[in-house]
């Protein structure tokens, strides 16, 4: 039986892979950490009971991230994971808030938690396993269609400056939102890279997945009411026009093909996209001064 670890998987895009796994794969078990297991109710409605375990996980919390790490310890009972999606991820363009740490909650839920969760949980991937860490094309200040949306790319002044959410100079609140949520999806990016390097052919497979812009789901929830309705009602409609967006199902099972290795089976430290190719992403994501300050970070944070 294969064992699958996967955060963010009550709605959008994750909800979409483990459903569509759950199908290619009755063998496979699906254990996922949810904030609110109890309000679960879509994902076990879309995920056979005998395939599904739900666990609390806050990923902003590195000590609900210890928490769930041991659960699932015990619930693999000796059995290897075959692939983490490290998938839950926040956007907020209010007030700068930080998380019960003391670190920027986007930074926190984004990636300080899914690092964490990793490094708890590495000795039981195997090493045929897959990492893979959602991405996004707003890490990249060349993407045309981020820009328009307000993205100027992620940045990277020090690993301080991210953890503590003073990633630019920007000049209004919603802009200093997109900017930490970009800079949050370039640091998964460069997780992926210096993990891929750190242990080359010896561990599991790295793989940062970019499922494009997805119109529909719940990322712009926290947006003024006017660009909710835009992004649920019409820019799903205008999709297929668009370069650079995908929809939730598309992605989702491209996401899934990647944790169940059906497509790009060999190989690491890959950044792909939602039509499933290859791509190359920021410049600054290949900086492996930048890769090692991140990852020394987090180990020095969560060993305190």
């Amino acid at each position: 039986m294969k064992h699958l670890v996967v955060t963010g998987a009550t709605s959008g895009l994750g909800l979409g892979a483990v459903e569509k796994i759950a199908r290619r794969d009755p063998d496979c078990r699906i254990l996922v950490g949810a904030r609110t297991p109890d309000k679960a109710q879509a994902l076990r409605q879309a995920v056979p009971e005998t395939q599904l375990w739900i666990s609390p996980l806050d990923t902003a919390s590195l000590s609900s991230v210890a928490q769930f790490a041991e659960a699932v310890k015990t619930q693999l009972n000796g059995q290897p994971i075959d692939g983490l999606a490290l998938n839950a991820g926040v956007q907020f363009v209010g007030e700068i808030a930080y998380s019960v740490d003391g670190y920027e909650l986007t930074f926190a839920t984004n990636v300080l938690g899914h690092i964490a969760l990793f490094n708890a949980l590495q000795t039981h991937i195997s090493p045929q396993g897959v990492v893979v860490s959602t991405a996004s094309g707003t890490h990249d200040p060349n993407k045309k269609l981020a820009r328009s949306g307000g993205f100027r790319g992620g940045f990277f002044p020090s690993i301080e400056a991210v953890a503590s959410g003073q990633v630019s100079d920007a000049e209004t609140e919603a802009q200093a939102g997109n900017d930490r949520y970009a800079t949050s999806k370039l640091c998964n990016i460069l997780f992926t890279y210096g993990m891929a390097r750190k242990l080359g052919a010896s561990g599991p497979r790295f793989i940062a997945f970019d499922p494009g812009m997805m119109p529909g789901t719940g990322l712009a929830r926290d947006r003024p009411a006017f660009m909710q309705l835009a992004w649920k009602v019409v820019l799903p409609k205008l999709v297929r026009f668009m370069d650079g967006a995908s929809t939730p199902q598309k992605s989702a099972d491209v996401l899934a093909g990647l944790l169940c290795q059906d497509i790009f089976a060999t190989g690491t430290g890959l950044h792909i996209e939602y039509t499933q190719k290859p791509i190359p992403s920021s410049e600054l994501s290949y900086d492996e001064s930048a890769q090692e300050a991140l990852l020394a970070f987090v180990s020095a944070e969560i060993n305190k």
